[in-house]
């Protein structure tokens, strides 16, 4: 198949053979699996909320993983910002109409698919369920689909609902607002939006900390999605991603590193000491701002870091490579699906958390971009995923 615009792209998980950079679908492959390593670990250590709480890993694992899950600090403001990436391109070429048209389709019918088809089956098995006693079809019509004024049971498919937003929100900005020309990019612009994403979070996690949702959707870490995406599109028609210059790649890499390592040394010290990891997560606390900061600077470094990382060294594709991209979306959409099913046979039998973990991770990816790849072979189901 010969390779499409990628400004005809503004999915998630543009398709392969649908984008010349091949360096957007590898990076994009290593943050699907990472969202499915992520729900995993939430499940095998309790932090972070999931459908299921298993028996938790033991030291030394429990504090890698829950020092690994930093990355859930900047991983959704990647994948805001490439698909954000993508979109400039694709309003340019297609038009307001035709653009928000494409949109519906390609982000609204695979989220309405998922809460049509898999939603039910999640919340039916979840434990949280337990004491409903008026049977599966009732507990879907009145709890999966209709619980007004929250809206449907949407798993990991509200960030399809929120990229949907953010896409027509753009396109009339857009129509009202032309885009400005190229302008270089400076440090002190990235510094500016941090500090702007550390004051807003730190604001917004008074009322909504961490870990608590407002319709379905972690509020609390929705100005970092804003930052992300708007990163990706202001970055696209400025020309500040292609490539990343090299100074702010250098910067973005420091600056990267260094808020990784402040996070690590922040929770860890706090967890030695023995205080209330809840602090983290709002209130007004110190602790919160001072997350706050560190996620600023993630978000503001961490994206334009990898975006440079993989356009210079993973900028081509083997088989396998491109068979994963074209299977991430989809593995996307269904991976809630397979990591519950396998959730549940591990239940069945009796091994340590450690083990469970790691073979559930490892067949949760697996499982997940093979149904993936099955998916987008179907005749009409492969043409939105």
């Amino acid at each position: 198949m010969a390779p499409v615009d990628p400004a005809l792209q503004a999915d998630p998980v543009p398709r392969a053979g649908q984008s010349r950079d091949a360096w957007a679908d590898n990076l994009k492959v290593v943050l699907v699996v990472g969202v499915i390593v992520a729900h995993v670990t939430i499940a095998w250590t309790g932090v972070g909320s999931w459908v299921f709480t298993e028996d938790p890993v033991r030291e030394p694992l429990f504090s890698v993983l829950v020092l690994a899950s930093s990355g859930a600090l900047f991983g959704l403001a990647v994948f805001f910002l490439l698909a954000g990436m993508y979109t400039p391109g694709s309003l340019a070429r297609k038009g307001t109409r035709r653009f928000a048209v494409d949109r519906l389709a390609r982000l609204g019918l695979p989220l309405l698919g998922f809460v049509l088809l898999v939603a039910p089956v999640v919340e039916w098995v979840d434990p949280d369920r337990a004491g409903w006693e008026r049977g599966f079809v009732a507990y879907t019509l009145e709890v999966v689909w209709w619980s007004w004024p929250t809206p449907p049971s949407w798993g990991p498919t509200w960030f399809l609902a929120v990229l949907l937003l953010f896409s027509l929100v753009y396109a009339v900005v857009r129509a009202i607002v032309p885009a400005r020309g190229p302008r270089p990019l400076r440090r002190r612009h990235l510094v500016t939006v941090a500090c702007a994403i550390a004051a807003v979070s730190w604001l917004v996690r008074i009322e909504v900390p961490v870990g608590d949702e407002v319709a379905r959707l972690a509020v609390g870490q929705a100005p970092t999605w804003v930052a992300g995406f708007a990163m990706g599109v202001v970055g696209a028609e400025r020309g500040w991603l292609d490539p990343v210059p090299p100074a702010v790649a250098a910067w973005a890499r420091r600056v990267g590193i260094g808020a990784l390592v402040a996070t690590a040394v922040l929770i860890g010290a706090a967890a030695a000491a023995g205080a209330d990891l809840d602090a983290f997560a709002g209130f007004g606390t110190w602790q919160s701002l001072a997350l706050a900061a560190i996620e600023g600077a993630l978000v503001v470094s961490m994206p334009l870091w990898l975006v440079d990382l993989f356009r210079r060294r993973f900028d081509h594709q083997g088989t396998v490579a491109r068979r994963a991209s074209r299977a991430a979306f989809a593995a996307f959409v269904v991976h809630q699906l397979v990591l519950v099913g396998l959730v549940l046979a591990s239940h069945e039998v009796v091994w340590p958390p450690e083990v469970e973990w790691a073979l559930v991770s490892v067949a949760g990816v697996a499982g997940s971009f093979a149904i993936g790849g099955l998916l987008t072979r179907l005749p009409v189901v492969g043409r939105y995923l």
